[in-house]
């Protein structure tokens, strides 16, 4: 991301990360900061969103999860914390990690907010990057998104399902639901998919 964004001279860089989980190992957005960037984190697990604050004093992490309905809060399932990076508000996506042999550890009662809310909250335009990696909510939340009032850049989500085999398989449906807001697929790593709005591509070309 941090290439396309230089080769088309983007400056003033804000980013959304959600599902932040370790503020460097693995982070989408750590080499923005460290090019003197700010942004949001938003991170439910307190443990994770202490270590973010220290490590990255000058962006705001956000302890909280990002609704998919009403409610202001709901059941986290958390597991060991070398599989912290599982964590989810998803009952389906921690039961399916049970039966692959990775057990829930606790389940909390978190806060949460809905991702335009955030998005009002924390920024006076569309962030420039939206990372987002939430456990089996990542479309959900994409589908909830205004994108037409809020229009990322790009957008960096994980489309794939893993299992315990190291089997991957595309989520194909992620790509189908950009594609009619509006975005098309700028890079993939097969884990993740980096989606660029064409709107403001065609500007940033002219």
């Amino acid at each position: 991301m941090q290439k396309m964004l230089e080769r088309y001279n983007v400056s003033n860089i804000t980013y959304l990360d959600i599902g932040a989980n370790d503020p460097i190992n693995g982070s989408n957005t750590y080499n923005f900061y460290l090019r003197g960037y700010k942004g949001v984190l938003v991170e439910p697990n307190v443990a994770l969103c202490d270590k973010i604050r220290k490590i990255r004093p000058h962006d705001t992490c956000l302890n909280f999860g990002i609704g998919i309905d009403n409610n202001t809060e709901a059941d986290y399932y958390m597991f060991s914390e070398q599989h912290w990076g599982m964590n989810t508000f998803s009952k389906e996506e921690a039961e399916n990690y049970e039966r692959e042999g990775i057990k829930i550890q606790q389940v909390l009662k978190l806060p949460l907010k809905e991702i335009n809310q955030v998005i009002a909250e924390n920024f006076t335009e569309a962030p420039t990057v939206v990372s987002l990696d939430v456990e089996g909510l990542d479309e959900i939340i994409l589908q909830k998104m205004d994108l037409d009032k809020y229009q990322p850049l790009l957008i960096c989500v994980e489309t794939v399902n893993y299992n315990k085999r190291g089997e991957l398989s595309k989520r194909s449906s992620i790509l189908d639901l950009l594609d009619k807001k509006g975005y098309f697929i700028y890079a993939d790593t097969h884990v993740n998919t980096i989606f660029c709005s064409r709107s403001r591509y065609n500007a940033l070309i002219k």
